[in-house]
């Protein structure tokens, strides 16, 4: 399976920041085995602007994170 860039960026910002994937997960309603760095499935658009809500993220954050780490 390929790695989505997205789950990737969740990934690395709950360890970043330090965040309990235990505590994300109930509050959002998303499965603790889709937050982890096993994840079988990567992230829904729903799932993903959850994220983005709880956390205070804004969508056009993570693509020019992306566009940024592409060009180097």
């Amino acid at each position: 399976m390929k790695k989505s860039e997205v789950t990737e960026y969740f990934l690395e910002y709950f360890e970043k920041n330090r965040i309990d994937i235990k505590e994300i997960s109930e509050k959002t309603g998303i499965k603790i085995s889709k937050l982890s760095k096993e994840y079988k499935t990567p992230l829904t658009a729903e799932e993903f602007l959850k994220l983005c809500v709880l956390l205070q993220i804004r969508p056009e954050e993570i693509s020019q994170y992306y566009k940024r780490t592409q060009l180097l």
